[in-house]
């Protein structure tokens, strides 16, 4: 009996393992090709944890099979290591005549005169070099303009993108083209430090779910029902695959781009809606360095309503910056996201 339970938790724990594999094999593969299956990534965090747990159970029970998850899970340890990094303090090696202050936020389109305010208090107590803003109003800036003036910000925007920075704009906004059903990637030079910088703003596909869609979902997890389960899961998955395709296309485009200007300085950011486990996240850490894997601390989730708590807003830079802190702001409460700010101290060269 008991080589029979220990052969019954041993195929249980490789599943889980293999599981765990595949998850992360996925991020190798565009969803445009396998949108539903690429879905299979989102899971990474629990199959993760059922593995750590398998640890404890072999330890307590049978402590010869322990090696058994522990080695599942050091195989894909730099992908642990994306999604919840363990820095405990932020580096003091900045030098105040070449560091960069970035925020990333996605406002939300802030849709009353609290929000609109909250959003003027945080820029103004933040204090930082370079601002990327997403889902933010197309008058926001022209009516809260005496408050800009007043900053010295100067600012583009292109639809529901903007850019304020501190340092100079050398070019307007550039387009990136891919294929979308409402969102958008736009690109500008600014002279920072004597030298050109290449930002990229982004906010990649959304997964289109109306409030009532997200509270139908929340409704069935927290109340479990057979019928409300399976509705809900078939909505979900259909609009999360459809969108997850969107956003393979996109991440093709937006690299293909930043490829361009290999060898200049890029900093690319924004709401990506893909947590470090993806297609989209892997392959811009591919090709930058990813800020919170840098200098962040835990699972840093930048979206938490409805029972969704993920990362999806993220920062990458290239080989010209060390990034010294990387926090989630989660004091700011008038958008369904909370704001990435990221400190990076210029190489010298």
């Amino acid at each position: 009996m008991k080589r029979f339970s220990v052969s019954l938790f041993l195929g249980a724990n490789l599943c889980t393992i293999l599981l765990l594999w595949l998850s992360v094999a996925l991020t190798f593969v565009s969803p445009e090709f396998i949108p539903r299956l690429s879905l299979l990534t989102l899971a990474f965090p629990i199959f993760l944890l059922v593995d750590v747990l398998f640890i404890v159970f072999w330890l307590l029970f049978y402590a010869r099979l322990a090696w058994v998850p522990i080695v599942g899970a050091l195989l894909v340890g730099g992908y642990i290591l994306d999604y919840c990094p363990l820095h405990f303090s932020d580096s003091n090696n900045d030098r105040a005549d070449s560091t960069l202050t970035i925020i990333s936020f996605n406002v939300g389109y802030m849709k009353n005169d609290e929000q609109r305010a909250e959003l003027i208090r945080f820029i103004n107590t933040a204090d930082a070099d370079i601002v990327c803003l997403q889902e933010i109003n197309k008058r926001f800036l022209t009516d809260h303009k005496a408050w800009l003036d007043s900053t010295s910000y100067h600012t583009l925007q292109s639809g529901s993108i903007a850019f304020l920075s501190r340092h100079p704009f050398l070019s307007d906004t550039i387009h990136i083209d891919y294929p979308t059903r409402s969102n958008h990637s736009i690109a500008c030079w600014v002279d920072c430090y004597g030298d050109s910088l290449l930002l990229v703003n982004n906010h990649l596909e959304s997964n289109h779910l109306s409030p009532e869609e997200k509270d139908d979902y929340t409704h069935a997890i927290k109340e479990p029902d057979r019928e409300a389960i399976k509705n809900s899961s078939h909505l979900l998955v259909s609009k999360l695959s459809e969108a997850a395709a969107y956003r393979g296309a996109q991440t093709d485009s937006i690299c293909s781009f930043i490829d361009r200007y290999a060898g200049h300085a890029v900093i690319a950011c924004g709401d990506l809606n893909e947590t470090p486990i993806s297609y989209t996240y892997q392959r811009l850490a591919n090709r930058l360095n990813s800020a919170y894997r840098q200098a962040g601390h835990g699972p840093g989730f930048t979206y938490s309503r409805r029972s969704f708590p993920v990362r999806i807003d993220h920062l990458f830079f290239s080989s010209h910056w060390t990034c010294t802190s990387c926090r989630v702001d989660r004091a700011v409460s008038s958008s369904d996201h909370y704001p990435l700010i990221v400190r990076l101290s210029k190489k010298v060269r």
